[in-house]
This record gives structure tokens, C-alpha cells and sequence, in this order.
């Protein structure tokens, strides 16, 4: 694997862990692991600089609200039964 696929790797394991790691739901290895790479990655740093932003505003506007129960049920059930399958794109790249 050359140095350019690894980079790539890293900015996508780093992207796809954002909100857990902006949630401080990793892990102290793995947030070290996101940490090291924002600061040497700036593409990734820019966009989780964006994502801070989002965050922050989707806090500021719908702070304090609570989604109703029936409809936080069903969100952790269509994100776990996302979870178990394959993305779409997986299915196109076998073809």
C-alpha cells in the first residue's frame, strides 16, 4: 500500500468517526488517532471544522427539544438495521 492510499485511509477512517469523536464517544486510543491526523491533515481539518459549525448550530437552534419516544425508537431501529447491511455501493463494485 503506498503512502498516498494509507493517507487516504486515514482521512477516512478520521471522517467517518467525526461525531462520535466530536461527541467524545471514542475510545482515548482512537480519539488520539483522529487528533494526530486533523493536525496533520488540513483537508480533514477543514471539514471538521465544518462539521463543529453544524453541530454547533443544529445545538443552538434545537437545543432543549426532545424528539418524541416513538420516533427515537424508530431511529435506532432503521440505524441498526443500516448497520447490518452493506452499502449500495458495495453491490455495484462486485458487478
Amino acid at each position: 500500500m503506498s503512502r498516498r492510499d494509507e493517507s487516504l485511509d486515514d482521512c477516512q477512517y478520521a471522517l467517518e468517526r467525526v461525531y462520535v469523536f466530536l461527541d467524545h464517544e471514542l475510545d482515548e486510543a482512537s480519539g488520539d488517532l483522529i487528533r494526530q491526523h486533523l493536525a496533520a491533515c488540513e483537508p480533514c481539518l477543514e471539514r471538521f471544522d465544518v462539521e463543529v459549525a453544524f453541530k454547533s448550530l443544529v445545538a443552538r437552534r434545537c437545543g432543549g427539544e426532545t424528539a418524541p419516544q416513538q420516533l427515537r425508537d424508530k431511529i435506532v431501529d432503521r440505524l441498526s438495521q443500516a448497520r447490518q447491511q452493506p452499502p449500495a455501493s458495495w453491490g455495484s463494485a462486485q458487478a
